[in-house]
Order: structure tokens, then sequence, then C-alpha cells
């Protein structure tokens, strides 16, 4: 099916689904474009060189009472602006102003203590919806109160110390913003960097420092100005039609006659790829999301989902100097395809001396290490549970819930209750017609049983977090719940999915009436931002730096590095922004025309639920239409409140502020659908 570039931008920018008032799966559509750049500001492939993000340099090291390196580090969340298109600026929002945010290195066994700052604006300056945040880092089995629970909210002014443990095999993870209802919008603004975890065994195995690349791949559109458009086709997904490597258009990168290793990150927020070289050559595969496979893989593609992470060993020593190897992609069901979205960087071959120091220079590696995932057996299971991802009228579930039911439950409400220890098998199936979905379970690694009863694919014969479940498809999956009791999340990493409403909870080694010491929204709260102290950076562990940083890239000629913005980075001498009062925040806001309106919240002071009574009045801030009263309604004693009404009001209602008694404000976009 191929559409035209003037159908593809009806006015409104609603997009190629949009255009047709389709909300059912397409199958497959092509079209020439979806931004709406002149001809002369649209990016061509292969014009820009791959530059590799900084690795962030911790502020301190400390030592814990049992003998851990304990790293400090500091990240800021602010607005910046980036040169990813020709001739224009694009604003983002970026981990110390950058997509993708600096990479963090770290040995197994030292911990990290990483302080987040959020200096982002009050509200997202296209979309106005607030900018609350919550940083998950995926990949990692950290407690609940650091893992990025979707409602455990940092607001403008605050700082959330998160905790990592690092304990686990070595690994490829990555940060993300992972705030309730805004996910997907804050991760394509740029929130997100990768996240290495080293250990000896993969030390020994496979390519270091600036032959260990991170590729965080991701796609996007852009408005005449060069700014993010945002279509996400009635919560179906966004495809951009232009593919970034580390912020980059169709990057290409110079490389050595040897191996090199890749770590490819899938941070599209709904885009899944087939990857394939341009040769036909096949990539040895050697890790998956949670580490090392027991042996590599030989795959000459294979189909990558958001936020699955694949490591793959390229050997450009078979191809002469000046050859040019591309990383292509040939698509899955279910994607929109535009004219350039088939590529995605490219690898010059150069004739510069070979560097074969370190491991896996010249000789792939066979066999590699078992882990407890993999060796895991359907003996040890105690339960098989069963759950279905899908559409439901006007929402997605995953086993027929959704995170506005565990918000109205008080945050109790779970899919799973399984002991510590405990081995399950979880069947996910896919049967409602159409989508494809990448399941993550937070906090376990899985193994990958089966796929329709058949064996899984080969580049998935490792331990993983993030599962492809396509259309038509029901997996099998076996995990272990093992290393900490708490509440932890399970949802769909389509992020429009996500975000409406597909993301469920489950709990391990709990009772419902127990008490939780590390309940994800109470146990840790932000705290105001202090200011920065100037001290002497830690000196550079030279194992974790390892060169990998933009200085051993080849300098663009027009470079996509994200540009700092003009917010400057606090100084020793620097105010914090002034905290808030009151951290008012909007959880829900939905009218369904002739159905219901349902607008509900929370109320905290210094993260905590403030004492006495004190009430929220809401108003109808709809484009093109004067500020109009909805109700006034009380905060309860837990700090919620929430307004609902059936039918409700008899005209569409597309954006609500709220305003407290106390001080606070709040604004969001109101889902529709």
């Amino acid at each position: 099916m191929s559409i035209s570039r003037r159908q593809a931008m009806q006015i409104g920018g609603i997009g190629i689904i949009g255009a047709f008032g389709l909300a059912v799966p397409l199958g497959s559509v092509e079209a020439k474009s979806a931004s709406r750049l002149a001809f002369g500001n649209m990016p061509k492939p292969y014009q820009r060189y791959l530059t590799v993000p900084k690795v962030l340099v911790p502020s301190k090291t400390t030592v814990d009472a049992d003998g851990h390196n304990r790293h400090h580090y500091r990240i800021q969340q602010k607005l910046s602006s980036a040169n990813i298109v020709p001739g224009l600026s694009t604003p983002i929002l970026g981990y110390n102003g950058t997509f993708p945010g600096p990479t963090i290195k770290v040995n197994q066994g030292d911990r990290i203590t990483l302080m987040m700052d959020n200096v982002l604006p009050l509200l997202h300056p296209q979309w106005g919806y607030r900018l609350d945040t919550s940083t998950h880092l995926h990949g990692s089995a950290s407690l609940p109160q650091f893992d990025g629970y979707a409602n455990d909210l940092t607001g403008l002014g605050y700082c959330k110390d998160y905790e990592y443990p690092n304990f686990q095999p070595a690994r490829t993870l990555w940060y993300h913003d992972h705030a309730v209802h805004n996910t997907a919008q804050s991760v394509y603004s740029g929130l997100a960097g990768h996240y290495h975890l080293h250990d000896e065994v993969e030390r020994s195995l496979l390519p270091q420092g600036k032959f260990d690349v991170p590729l965080t791949v991701s796609d996007a559109m852009f408005a005449a100005d060069g700014s993010l458009g945002y279509d996400d086709n009635t919560h179906s997904g966004l495809w951009g039609d232009v593919i970034l490597v580390n912020g980059a258009p169709w990057p290409v990168m110079k490389v050595q006659r040897r191996i090199y290793r890749f770590r490819v990150l899938n941070a599209s927020i709904s885009r899944s790829y087939r990857f394939s070289l341009s040769t036909g050559d096949p990539v040895t595969m050697v890790a998956t999301d949670g580490g090392l496979m027991p042996s590599a893989q030989q795959v000459t593609s294979w189909r990558h989902s958001s936020a699955e992470r694949y490591e793959i060993l390229i050997d450009f020593s078979k191809y002469p100097a000046g050859k040019r190897v591309e990383l292509r992609n040939a698509s899955n069901k279910n994607n929109i395809d535009y004219d350039y979205t088939g590529r995605v960087m490219a690898f010059d071959v150069t004739d510069e001396p070979v560097d074969t120091s370190g491991p896996a220079a010249k000789v792939m590696p066979k066999l590699l290490t078992s882990s407890t995932t993999m060796s895991l057996k359907t003996s040890e299971s105690v339960k098989t549970r069963r759950m279905r991802v899908k559409r439901d009228g006007d929402v997605w579930t995953i086993g027929g819930m959704t995170w506005d039911e565990v918000v109205e439950s008080g945050y109790r409400k779970v899919l799973a209750d399984p002991d510590l220890n405990d081995v399950e098998i979880w069947e996910i199936e896919n049967s409602s017609g159409g989508w494809f979905h990448p399941v993550h379970i937070h906090l376990v690694d899985f193994q990958i049983l089966s796929r329709n009863g058949q064996a899984p694919f080969n580049y998935e014969r490792g331990p993983k977090d993030v599962v492809y479940v396509g259309e038509g498809e029901t997996v099998r999956l076996l995990m272990k719940f093992e290393h900490h009791r708490g509440r932890y999340m399970i949802h769909c990493h389509n992020l429009p999915h996500e975000d409406h409403d597909m993301m469920a909870q489950f709990s391990v080694g709990m009772d419902e009436n127990d008490p939780d010491p590390n309940d994800p929204i109470e146990a840790s709260r932000p705290h105001p931002i202090t200011p920065v102290v100037a001290e002497e950076p830690a000196p550079v562990n030279t194992e974790l730096a390892d060169g990998n940083d933009s200085s051993d890239s080849p300098e663009p000629t027009d470079t996509a590095t994200p540009t700092q913005s003009a917010t400057p980075t606090p100084t020793a001498t620097a105010e914090a922004p002034a905290a808030q009062t009151e951290v008012l925040s909007i959880t829900t806001a939905r009218h369904r025309l002739r159905k219901d309106l349902a607008i509900a919240g929370t109320s905290r002071v210094g993260g905590a639920v403030p004492s006495g009574s004190a009430s929220v009045t809401i108003y109808d801030v709809s484009f093109g239409r004067a500020k109009t009263k909805l109700g006034t309604v009380m905060i309860n004693s837990l700090g919620n409140w929430s307004l609902t009404a059936k039918p409700g009001p008899t005209y569409q209602i597309t954006a609500v502020t709220v305003e407290s008694s106390r001080g606070g404000t709040a604004t969001s976009q109101v889902r529709t659908d």
C-alpha cells in the first residue's frame, strides 16, 4: 500500500492511520515521508559520522561499610536542543542536555548512587503535559523504590537519589523516563541513555574500549521548524520517517579491519526492526538483554523490538579497505515504513593500521557462559500463569488489567503474587487480531521456552527481560523471582500502549496487607535539589572509560550531537531551582464524550502526604475555549483526589488545569479515547 506525501500530511498532523480514520492494524504501510520539513532540511542517509556518547565520570567514590565501592553520580534532566536536521535546531529533553544521555559504566559489585535532578520546565514546551519524571534503570534488579515505578514522580526542583546494586552478570542496560501516562513522549523527546555493567568473564571474551560501541537506534518525525512531530495513531504507535543512531540520522562509522562489538538498543517508542547487513553476511550474536548467551549464534537477520538489547560482533577483516557495509532494516508487520526507513547506518572499512589488542580482535568466540536464568528447568516451576495482551475497546490491557485499576486500588492490585525464589512459567498470548507487543517484566531475567509451541529464535537463546510477542503468537517464559521482595511492573514497551493503559504490577514474597518497607513510592521520596558543590572529580577508572568517548569518533562535518541549551549547569555558587511547596499531579485525565469524565491525581508536600484538609479545583482549559470551572473536590487523607461524572460534559474536553488550596497547580492533556 503506497500513500502519497500529501496524504500522509493531512491538516492537523493526524498521520497516516488517522488520515483514514483507522484504529485497526494495517499489516504494512509504506509512504514517502511523515515529516513536514522543507526538502533542503530533510536529512539524507550517510551524510554524518557516528558519535559516541561521553562516559559519565563520578563526582566521588566512597567505600560502604561492607567494603563495596560506591560511585556517586549526578545528572540533570533539562531542556536542550540538538542539531539533527540540516539548518534547524530541535528542542529535546536530555540527561545533562544530550540525547542519548551520557553512558554510565560500572564493574560488577560496585554500587552506584545517582542523584537525578529535575530542572525541566514545569510543562512540556510542545505538548503541554506536566514534566514530572521517574527514572527506570532497565535491566537492573533494583529495590522497588529505586526501580522507576510509574507513579514515583519527581517534580520540578526536586531530586531523586537512586541506588543501583550492580550484582548481576555483565549486561547492557539503559536508563529512561518512566513517568505515568507520559513515558512515550518523554522518551521520544530524548530521555534515554546507555548503562554498561562489566564483569571479568565478559571482559575476557568480548572486545572492549573503542571496539565496544553503543548504538541507540530510534526514529522520529519533524515539523517544518525542526521540532519533533508526534502522532501515535490513536495510541497504536508512532513511526517516524528518520532513523537515528546515537541521535544522528543514518550515520557512518569508520572501522578497522577487525572484529567490533556493537550493543544495539532499540530506543524507538514503537517501531520494531529486522536488522541485517547489506553484504548478506551473518553477525555473531553474543548477548541478549540479561547478558551473555551460553553460546554464540550466527544470524543473518533478527527481529528487534522496542527496549530489547542485542550485542553483536561484526568481523570487518573480511572486507577490503574502502568497502561500505550497511546495517539495514527489512521491517516487520504493522510498522509504517517510508523511503529511507530500510536503512539504519553504514560502516566504512579503512586501511588504517589494525589494533589487535584485547579479546576477540580476530577470532570469534563460540562458547560464552552459563547463567542462572538459562540453567532453569521447567520441572522447577511451581505455577503457570496465562495472560493476554490486547486492546479492550478504547484501552490496552495486559492480563485483563490496566494501570488505572492499580492506582484506584491504592497500588495494591496485582497481576501475580509469586513467593520469593519461586520459579514460574508465564504464558503471554497475543491473539487479538493485530499489533505486536514487546512485553517487559521488571526485576527478573527470563528464558524464552517457546513461540507457538516451537523453539525460540536462535538469537533469543539468552537471558531476556523483554519479549517480542508478535501477531498471533503465544510465548512461554520461565523465570525465577529472586533478589528482592516488593511490587514491580509488567507492561508493553510500545510506549503509547503502556501510557494507554497496558501496564500492571506483580508482587514478590508479599501478602496484600503486609507492611512494605520498600514501598515503591513512599520508601525513598524525592527531596529539594541542593546546590552543586564544586569538588575534585573522582579519578577516571580507565577500565570503565576505556576510550569509549566521542573523541575517538571521527569529527562529522555537520555534527548531530545534541548541543547544550542556554540553561546553565549549576556551579559551586549557583542556586538550585526553587522547590515547589506542593507537588500536585494529575494521574488520570479522560473524557469520553457521552460516556464519562474522570480526572484524578495526588498531592504531596516535601515528598510526604500533607496533613489537614485541602481541596482541588479542576478547570477546562481546552484550546480555543475560555477557562471554565468543572468542579471542586477534597484531597483525602492519602493525598489522593478525583472528580468523576457520567456522562460528563456534552462538549469535548481536551486539556485541564487543577489548582490546590495549598498553592499547587498541574496541567494535563485529556485522553479522549
